[in-house]
């Protein structure tokens, strides 16, 4: 009986260290080239939950936009994300959109189309730049439906084991 409990548990353990794995990653970004000056700095923390190879605004965990101001648009900071899509292919924003109270800051990728300032449009500014994005990090998220079939795996072979004994 030990045999094979020393099998499962090293399947077992193989499992919860080797099992398939989705990862979480984190890129800070810049957007310069703003007309009246200025820059955007950025990051956000993220997942492709539905393997599509976009991070979209319902993947995101952590998000943060500045804008340093400039002579047109105040300086102002997001924490939140209304529209987000990132190719992790192509490391690029296809399209983001952020905002909060009257101001904000889009950038369209599909057509080129990049703006910051105030819904009323009293105040903007734009570039032709898109923002860069570097990459941070790359964490490993274990799959949870892996280490639970390993540790029932672990478990039943346990209890076999118990049971034999009482026989």
């Amino acid at each position: 009986m030990k045999k094979p409990l020393a099998v499962a548990t090293i399947i077992a353990i193989f499992n919860v260290l080797s099992q398939g794995s989705a990862g979480a990653v984190s890129f800070n970004f810049t957007q310069d080239g703003w007309s009246q000056g200025g820059i955007v700095t950025g990051s956000f923390e993220g997942e492709d939950l539905d393997s599509n190879n976009i991070i979209s605004e319902t993947e995101i965990t952590n998000f943060s936009l500045a804008w340093s101001g400039n002579a047109e648009v105040p300086e102002f900071e997001f924490k939140d994300v209304d529209t987000w899509e990132f190719s992790t292919d192509e490391v690029r924003l296809i399209s983001g959109f952020t905002s909060q109270a009257t101001t904000f800051w889009s950038y369209d990728g599909k057509f080129g189309s990049v703006g910051i300032g105030a819904f009323a449009g009293t105040i903007s500014d734009t570039t032709e730049s898109a923002p860069i994005f570097e990459q941070v990090s790359a964490k490993t998220v274990p799959e949870p439906t892996s280490i639970v079939a390993s540790l029932v795996t672990l478990c039943a072979m346990l209890v076999k084991k118990k049971l034999a004994k009482k026989h």
